[in-house]
């Protein structure tokens, strides 16, 4: 599985405003120049956000984005389906056998499963050291 552009700097953008929900809102450009990455490219995904109502924006002089929920509400999944055209583990393919079909289904299963019930909360919690990220050997 391999998510875009589009679904990486929305959920930054996203977990930005998770780590400022309540105290501040948040500039389009502001976030930009933190990561590094284009402000026209993320002010189209942030369209995208408010428009499937995950973020809100106030005009003027305070004005900025924050999210319309608190972060326990907003999961990984609703942001990727945002602003992903499609999320999938794998494309189906007509020569398949059922069990090949039968195992992409169980990953893409196990994989929403996760997007699903994981929070901006849950990771913008997550202060542990415990994980150096993945290695794996072919």
């Amino acid at each position: 599985m391999k998510i875009s552009t589009k679904g990486r700097y929305g959920l930054y953008f996203m977990l930005t405003l998770a780590k400022d929900y309540g105290i501040k809102k948040r500039s389009v450009k502001s976030v930009a120049t933190e990561r590094d990455i284009s402000d026209l490219y993320l002010e189209q995904i942030v369209a995208n956000l408010k428009k499937d109502g995950l973020v809100k924006s106030t005009r003027g002089a305070y004005g900025g984005y924050e999210l319309n929920y608190p972060p326990e509400e907003i999961t990984v999944g609703q942001v990727f389906s945002a602003v992903e055209e499609n999320v999938m583990v794998v494309d189906a393919d007509d020569h398949e056998s059922k069990n090949e079909s039968f195992l992409w289904k169980r990953i893409g299963n196990a994989v929403n499963d996760v997007l699903d019930h994981t929070t901006l909360h849950d990771i913008i919690d997550n202060d542990t050291d415990e994980f150096d990220g993945y290695m794996f050997y072919i």
